[in-house]
């Protein structure tokens, strides 16, 4: 709330990043109802994907003007104006739109005004936005109603998907914008005090005070691995009303821990929708992708894949770093791992290595990945791990058994420039393939002999 009600503050854009089910919207509706209460909202916009009226821009800046019609003094006779002038105005451009029904009418009020006083707009949600392209369109008159001088301050949510991402690189229209990164903060400690309170509660309203105990408040917080979601999902499943609490935390906490008894309902079904949602939006821009280069393998395959691998060469050797190496023992294209990642930056983070060009890829959560190993929750997107650790190894021994440094068949992997960066490499692809194999071979040898990787 310092930038919201400083005098002088770094940027009047401010951008808030962070995974899915960080708690983005939850802080947004918070200085959303804050500012209001204080007087000083202007306008907000709660992007929702699944609200036909707020998934696109079309009622964006409309909104946004019947509301500071209302908020901001003198504003709404100059609307009413340019919309009398300009009758279809609502069906022109974004950015027309922003012109005609927020920059002009703002700007003429604050002519006959000595106010200094600056008005704060919230936009939650920018990645529920379809389309990219709309996305960056939204992120260009925000910047546009600030760079003309409009008395706002500009709060906007996002997951860090492409489009905020370019627009605050370096080379970006936002490169000057403050930014936040959530998940740069622990939320640890703020997830166990809103699980403590909004349990016991719920405790408190059946005749236990001291309901639940702090063992399995921790069970529950090690769950959430910092994810705001993951405590409300919680919360919502215990709390209603048509049936017993007690029984309903028990269930949560056999799911969390994996246990044998875990129940058959599953509480995590909204936890797992968002999840479902992005791998499906993620898949499809893959597909798009690999138009014309023949059929587009699984996308979750190869995450998986990749980062197994990873994985286990980590074991061997803890300064690791061969992201392109692993690429050509997957027998992939070059860069193929920038690509995987494009759609999944909300549940995925691409940390860069202290070697040039490499990377390591993880998941922000912990409750990712026990959907994705949990056939029963994430469905058509679960991979088992015994085909997973059966095709990895036997990628990887027909490197071993294949790859001749005097003699590097052509066509295989990256080709680098010179004989001696080209033996280089192909001595990094023989490691990565030795590192991995003695791990891989006794977890494949558990697949399933019905499987046909088997053979």
């Amino acid at each position: 709330m310092d930038w919201a009600q400083g005098e002088q503050v770094p940027s009047k854009l401010l951008c808030l990043t962070g995974s899915a089910g960080s708690g983005k919207s939850a802080l947004a509706q918070t200085i959303s109802e804050t500012c209001a209460q204080k007087g000083r909202l202007g306008a907000s916009f709660f992007f929702s994907v699944t609200d036909v009226q707020r998934n696109t821009p079309d009622r964006f800046v409309a909104s946004l003007a019947y509301q500071l019609s209302r908020s901001m003094r003198g504003v709404n006779n100059h609307i009413l104006r340019a919309v009398g002038d300009e009758p279809a105005i609502f069906k022109m451009s974004l950015e027309t739109q922003a012109e005609v029904l927020l920059i002009n009418p703002v700007l003429n009020a604050a002519q006959g005004s000595k106010s200094k006083r600056h008005w704060i707009i919230v936009v939650d949600g920018l990645d529920e936005c379809r389309g990219e392209h709309h996305q960056a369109q939204v992120l260009r008159v925000l910047h546009t109603c600030v760079d003309r001088g409009l008395p706002f301050r500009i709060f906007i949510t996002s997951r860090p998907e492409y489009a905020m991402r370019s627009a605050l690189a370096l080379t970006g229209h936002l490169n000057g914008a403050y930014h936040i990164i959530l998940n740069e903060h622990d939320a640890t400690a703020d997830i166990r005090l809103y699980l403590r309170r909004r349990l016991r509660e719920i405790g408190q309203a059946k005749g236990d005070d001291h309901w639940p105990s702090e063992d399995v408040l921790e069970i529950i917080v090690e769950g959430a691995s910092g994810q705001f979601i993951f405590a409300t999902t919680v919360v919502k499943f215990v709390g209603d009303r048509r049936s017993s609490p007690f029984r309903r935390l028990q269930i949560i906490v056999d799911w969390a821990s994996n246990s044998r008894n875990k129940h058959t309902r599953n509480p995590f079904a909204l936890l797992d929708a968002l999840y479902t949602n992005i791998l499906f939006t993620a898949q499809a821009a893959y597909q798009e992708s690999f138009e014309g280069e023949g059929e587009c393998p699984r996308l979750i395959h190869r995450l998986l894949s990749f980062m197994v691998i990873t994985d286990l060469c980590t074991i061997e050797d803890k300064a690791f770093t061969g992201a392109r190496a692993i690429e050509s023992v997957l027998q992939w294209d070059d860069s193929e791992c920038d690509r995987l990642v494009e759609d999944l930056y909300s549940v995925a983070q691409v940390k860069p290595s202290v070697t040039r060009g490499e990377f390591v890829i993880s998941f922000y959560h912990k409750s990712f990945l026990d959907y994705l190993l949990d056939s029963s929750r994430s469905q058509s997107f679960h991979m088992p791990p015994d085909v997973l650790f059966a095709d990895l190894a036997m990628k990887v021994l027909n490197h071993i058994n294949a790859v001749d440094l005097d003699y590097i068949p052509a066509g295989w992997g990256r080709r680098c420039v010179g004989a001696a960066d080209d033996r280089w490499h192909w001595s990094k692809v023989l490691d990565v393939a030795l590192l991995a194999w003695p791990h891989l071979l006794p977890l494949a040898l558990e697949v399933d002999p019905n499987e046909p990787v088997y053979n």
